[in-house]
């Protein structure tokens, strides 16, 4: 098997992280562009591909990572741990960054961006250690899919999902509001909805899964231009498919329907054929390695910024106005705005903030400090 590890893939790692900190921090959320907004239910806009790209990363680099494993000897039940151990540390993680700084336990948001990621993690790996065959993995990826289209077309609840994809009666909300409970999820256009929910998890990890089996050919023994072009043609296949799913089921990022996990995952094929080609094959590594600084302490920028993000709102100061105004918003109408105008400004925060981050991580990166878990 292939050993060596491609920069493009930390190249991608990095750049989903560094998205997510540019879209998560805006100056103004009325004043943003409309590619760094996800769409407001059904279709996609580039925002909606980073997520799909950050979970087909974590399962390109779990079929690395457990090679490497098996290779020096750990056995299953090893194995089994590190996915137990990590998936809770990650869903705990989750929990404590919903919760900070108050935690009021009656009101904690119970799913998350990084409680999915726990949950992506936890069901591919243990579909890896468990299910030793590709076929058989291929099976369960499809079985998380087929499961999907049943519980959200099936008659199973009058009055609620029966093949609807529309947010007021769709069954996953149904689900939402039994387990954790309205006061327990996300609010999504005024509506007690979660878009990290149980339901569209069967899809998100089908995802993962998909990474892991990427990563698996990535290892086979054939020239890194072959292996790229079997991206390549998946990728364009799996794309063309997404889409054409697309006219019997909304293409929908809150729901993870199937039509938007395949056209996700072409996209992420595409991705990375492209990177690869340019990166590993054609050696421009100058321009990626900013990105790869991102993606040295993924779970560092993403906890941390999201506190940092808090603790903006969380801190008053006197504005230029009554009363004091939040830290954020200061910065934004004292320095920003009036720098670049409302949608400019907005983005000059964020990327004010993205690049403070970078700092923070290239300390840690030419230190060698990498927090795992």
């Amino acid at each position: 098997m292939k050993s060596e590890r491609l920069i493009s893939l930390d190249f991608l790692l990095g750049l989903t992280v560094a998205l997510m900190i540019l879209v998560n921090n805006p100056g103004s959320w009325a004043h943003r562009y409309p590619p760094l907004r996800h769409a407001e239910w059904h279709g996609w806009t580039p925002t909606d591909v980073v997520f799909p790209y950050f979970l087909f990363i974590v399962g390109v680099s779990l079929a690395l990572s457990f090679a490497r494993r098996q290779a020096a000897g750990a056995h299953r039940g090893q194995l089994v741990r590190k996915v137990l151990d990590r998936s809770a540390l990650i869903f705990l993680f989750g929990l404590l960054l919903n919760g900070f700084p108050y935690n009021h336990l009656d009101s904690l948001r119970v799913w998350g961006v990084l409680q999915r990621i726990a949950v992506c993690y936890l069901v591919a790996g243990l579909t890896v250690v468990l299910v030793p065959r590709t076929r058989g993995r291929v099976a369960v990826m499809l079985g998380l899919l087929a499961a999907y289209e049943l519980l959200m077309r099936l008659p199973l609840v009058p009055g609620w999902g029966h093949g609807s994809f529309e947010l007021a009666d769709t069954f996953a909300r149904w689900v939402d509001l039994r387990w954790p409970g309205a006061g327990h999820v996300h609010v999504t256009r005024g509506v007690s909805f979660d878009p990290e929910g149980m339901v569209s998890s069967l899809t998100a990890a089908a995802s993962t899964l998909a990474g892991f089996l990427a990563g698996r050919y990535l290892l086979r023994d054939l020239p890194l231009t072959r292996r790229l072009r079997g991206f390549l043609v998946a990728g364009l296949g799996l794309a063309a498919m997404g889409l054409a799913l697309g006219l019997v089921e909304p293409i929908n990022k809150q729901l993870w329907t199937v039509s938007y996990t395949v056209l996700m995952t072409g996209l992420s094929l595409l991705g990375l054929a492209f990177c690869g080609w340019a990166i590993d094959l054609r050696g421009w590594r100058r321009w990626a390695q900013p990105f790869v600084v991102f993606g040295s302490n993924a779970l560092l920028a993403f906890l941390g910024s999201g506190l940092l993000a808090r603790l903006a709102v969380l801190i008053k100061v006197t504005g230029a106005g009554e009363g004091p105004v939040a830290l954020q918003t200061a910065l934004y109408t004292g320095v920003f705005r009036p720098l670049a105008g409302p949608v400019n400004g907005s983005l000059l925060y964020a990327l004010g903030i993205t690049l403070l981050w970078w700092l923070i991580l290239w300390a840690f990166y030419r230190r060698r400090i990498f927090i795992k878990i």
